[in-house]
């Protein structure tokens, strides 16, 4: 194994997922995963795992699932990420074979939602009520609900070279640097005309390039930390009455709505900046629409 220390391979595993682009988020959910994997086996058996054996993996998943209670969702994650490592270990030669295979995911089949089940009512009673009461609030969740934006992406917009008024777009840093435009709607437009001057009020002259700033981050000149959204979206759930929602679940009402107006899965792709089959994932047509396909298959 070279003598190579286990910490020193963990770090240049972060430069290397840096190097491929892959998002910080990311990044800090592998290596949490990876080393609580190899916590595991430093405590309770008093081994410095370097490389590991199919056994080792085996005995990962039922410590997982008996010990700790997690969802299949969960080692399915876990599992994923010890994957990646796996593959840098075999890229620098620690590893000669891979020991995670194919049944070691668990397949989950996803509950069919349709749009009725969607918290549609929750969702504008929140998006109303942040519009009397902070327009720094109404912007970020006008940008996730309409603009179909992730938490990463609405925190990481930097106003002066993403938000193009003249082209009426906002640019997108999206997963792994891709980047899109999504377009500047008149609902977005007056969310930012509103919001804006509250933010030069905010900045008091000190400088942030982002879009989006807190009372925090105008004396760091970072982005807001993602946890804020997330209270954000809970303060207004409880102020409304409603139960707690995800701020993803905006990103479904986003891709929903605009299912319904007649976006197909190419357009979605583009606007939502998703690679993989959007529809099955994202969509969740009402029952009218399940109702009319299956008119229209009898009639073929």
């Amino acid at each position: 194994m070279g003598g190579r220390k286990l910490e020193n391979i963990l770090l240049e595993f972060e430069k290397h997922l840096r190097e491929k682009y892959v998002s910080e988020n990311t990044i800090s959910a592998y290596t949490s995963d990876i080393k609580q994997f190899l916590n595991y086996f430093a405590n309770h058996f008093g081994e410095e795992l370097i490389s590991f054996s199919r056994g080792h993996v085996l005995e990962f998943k039922n410590y997982l699932l008996k010990d700790k209670g997690a969802k299949f969702t969960t080692v399915n994650r876990k599992i994923a990420s010890l994957s990646v490592y796996e593959d840098y270990l075999k890229e620098i030669n620690l590893k000669k074979e891979k020991s995670i295979r194919d049944v070691d995911f668990y397949k989950i089949d996803i509950p069919y939602i349709t749009a009725d089940m969607l918290p549609n009512k929750t969702i504008k009673k929140v998006i109303l009520k942040s519009s009397i009461e902070s327009p720094r609030d109404y912007l970020i969740l006008v940008l996730m609900d309409s603009g179909g934006l992730r938490v990463s992406e609405v925190i990481n917009i930097e106003l002066e070279r993403d938000v193009d008024f003249e082209m009426y777009r906002i640019l997108i840093l999206g997963k792994g640097n891709k980047v899109r435009h999504i377009l500047m709607t008149n609902i977005i437009r007056e969310a930012l005309d509103e919001y804006l001057p509250e933010r030069e009020k905010m900045l008091e002259g000190k400088q942030n390039k982002y879009l989006i700033v807190s009372n925090e981050s105008v004396n760091t000149g970072k982005p807001i930390h993602r946890s804020l959204i997330n209270k954000t979206l809970n303060k207004y759930c409880e102020k409304v009455n409603e139960n707690k929602i995800h701020p993803h679940i905006l990103r479904h009402h986003c891709a929903t709505d605009k299912y319904q107006e007649g976006y197909n899965d190419m357009m979605l792709k583009k606007t939502l900046g998703q690679s993989s089959n959007i529809t099955n994932r994202y969509v969740h047509p009402g029952f009218e629409d399940e109702i009319a396909q299956k008119i229209k298959d009898k009639r073929r």
